[in-house]
């Protein structure tokens, strides 16, 4: 019943970021949060004792969602993935996502304040590790990723959106074939590398 109650303030604050016209003066306030989601401020604050915990909650549950839907797309989690694999579904994911200025506010405000990044850390993180994987192929999927970023940012925002997502995201996947065959190049050269034989 207690997590029924944080989900409804958590919908309540997005719903109250969503309503304003633009990103830039988004308000949150424990007050603003009760009432749009018919509470009175002492019992949001069971819940929330304080701002930066109702905004700790939100971010969580933004971070949550992302991977949520990232889970959901391969059907598996993130350490059954490859690099290439989790890159393909954050990209695919990412350019076909349901986003809003909410989603954008709650990400960029994290950027801001360091608390609020941890979360972005523990739930994505997984889903962007590039480790073992050389140089080139690491760039490579980084490229693809911030395509994907600068994607649904755009969407959510309004500003530039592209007239063509798709292609967009050809272009994204196109770099990650491109990373795993680096990958696959560098691991073959590696395995038909014979050890030298001292005399």
């Amino acid at each position: 019943m207690a997590n029924d109650g944080r989900m409804r303030i958590l919908k309540a604050a997005k719903a109250l970021a969503e309503s304003h016209d633009s990103v830039q003066g988004v308000t949150i306030s424990l007050e603003s949060v009760a009432q749009q989601a018919g509470l009175t401020k002492p019992g949001l604050m069971y819940h929330f004792p304080s701002k930066e915990a109702l905004m700790l909650g939100l971010v969580d549950h933004a971070a949550e969602d992302w991977a949520r839907r990232l889970r959901e797309h391969t059907g598996r989690p993130s350490q059954e993935l490859s690099s290439f694999e989790r890159h393909r579904a954050y990209v695919t994911v990412a350019t076909t996502a349901e986003v809003s200025r909410a989603d954008y506010w709650i990400f960029s405000d994290a950027l801001y304040h360091p608390k609020l990044t941890r979360a972005w850390s523990e739930h994505l993180g997984p889903w962007f590790d590039t480790t073992g994987l050389d140089d080139r192929a690491v760039s490579l999927l980084t490229a693809a990723r911030f395509c994907a970023d600068g994607a649904w940012m755009s969407e959510a925002t309004g500003v530039f959106p592209s007239e063509d997502l798709a292609a967009v995201r050809e272009h994204a996947l196109a770099l990650i074939d491109a990373a795993q065959t680096t990958g696959d190049d560098a691991e073959n050269t590696s395995d038909n590398t014979e050890p030298e034989v001292s005399e």
